[in-house]
């Protein structure tokens, strides 16, 4: 704590107060910075894991089985930024624990099913669900006390250059299935939950995108759905975390036209969330990377991936020094991986809403963070004692 000072309620890396001073362009993560999403994204990955595993498999999960701290605990490796990676890791990691009659006769079901592919996820799901035999095993199979998942996190290895890829978390798990004995039903389910991210083709995602986007949207965004009925989408839960005095006095103290945006979703939902707030962005300078992997982009592009950020700032002017606000490992990995390109970035984390934010704060601390705050109100408030008041 010693390198950090306490400006208004915010904390300030002693050795940025300089830089920060001379600021002239702020880019912002969006979930949990802009906008409150803990009864949208975070519910969609818990949910749909339940939805998948309860409703096709008719098993009970215990109630400590879907936690948020779980979702957390993947977030803090920097590799997460996709919620449906987080999802996908959740649920392999549930079945590495189901007990062992179960899941030789989940295996027998899904080798059946899975021979015969069914068409579409909805297909594939009811297959599954239907050919459970009566009085099978009991519902609730899941092991008392399995491998701990921070347990197993430490054990992954780190591809990248400081943070963890969905695919090492995943490799811990595989050797854990193939030590129980039970690797190709832990293959077959991996098919079984889809490989990728494509909607309509993978039934995991296929699942978490009619959970968040609802049975509307859904149509905007993709073109086709929904293969689940879920009603209204969990994302018309999201509320703005800022209003618009408080972006208001930041574009007095950077400058009209200054702010950008670099987000993993997509801009239909981002915009009808944040509504009138659009007008404080500059359009060229907000990346939305959920659209553009729809049409196309490699997954390369994803946080922690500097791409959004290096293609937000040009937006705003070569000579930026640009702010990046985020509230996760993955947005830090970020804004540290632009400056191999060229791009000096300093960056605020935004820890109001982490479940634990004193916990957040000292990771943030022990990063790297140059400025650690509750909210982006508090934000404007450090950007104002530095760059009009001094210290």
């Amino acid at each position: 704590m010693s390198s950090f000072v306490r400006v208004g309620r915010g904390l300030v890396r002693r050795a940025a107060i300089n830089e920060l001073a001379i600021v002239d362009a702020v880019i912002f993560d969006c979930d949990g910075v802009l906008i409150d999403v803990r009864g949208s994204y975070d519910r969609a990955v818990l949910e749909s894991v339940r939805v998948v595993m309860e409703g096709a498999f008719g098993m009970e999960l215990p109630d400590t089985a879907l936690d948020a701290r779980h979702l957390y605990l993947l977030r803090k490796t920097g590799g997460f930024n996709n919620d449906l990676d987080a999802a996908w890791v959740i649920a392999l990691w549930l079945f590495t624990g189901v007990e062992e009659l179960a899941i030789r006769e989940l295996g027998e079901r899904l080798e059946a099913v899975m021979s015969r592919r069914p068409k579409n996820p909805r297909q594939l799901f009811d297959a599954v669900a239907s050919s459970a035999p009566d009085r099978s095993f009991p519902r609730k199979m899941l092991r008392v006390n399995p491998v701990p998942l921070e347990v197993l996190l430490e054990r992954a290895p780190r591809s990248g250059r400081s943070h963890m890829t969905r695919d090492d978390v995943e490799s811990v798990l595989r050797v854990q299935a193939q030590d129980r004995g039970i690797f190709a039903e832990y293959e077959s389910f991996k098919d079984f939950l889809g490989r990728g991210r494509t909607y309509g083709l993978d039934l995991l995602e296929t699942v978490f995108d009619d959970l968040y986007y609802g049975r509307d949207a859904v149509r905007a965004v993709f073109g086709t759905g929904p293969y689940f009925d879920f009603g209204e989408g969990l994302y018309r839960n999201e509320v703005p975390m800022v209003d618009g005095a408080v972006l208001l006095r930041l574009e007095e103290l950077i400058g009209s036209g200054r702010m950008g945006m670099v987000t993993g979703r997509d801009s239909v939902t981002t915009w009808e969330v944040l509504n009138d707030l659009r007008a404080f962005f500059r359009e060229g300078a907000c990346v939305f990377i959920a659209d553009e992997l729809r049409r196309g982009g490699p997954e390369t592009l994803m946080k922690p991936s500097p791409y959004g950020l290096l293609k937000s700032a040009a937006a705003l002017g070569p000579r930026s020094s640009p702010l990046y606000v985020g509230n996760s490992a993955e947005d830090l990995h970020s804004a540290r991986y632009a400056e191999s390109y060229g791009l000096k970035t300093l960056f605020a984390a935004v820890v109001g809403l982490h479940p634990d934010p004193e916990d957040a704060t000292r990771d943030f601390i022990a990063n790297g963070a140059d400025v650690i705050v509750g909210d982006v109100a508090e934000l404007v408030e450090v950007l104002e004692k530095v760059k009009v008041r001094g210290l």
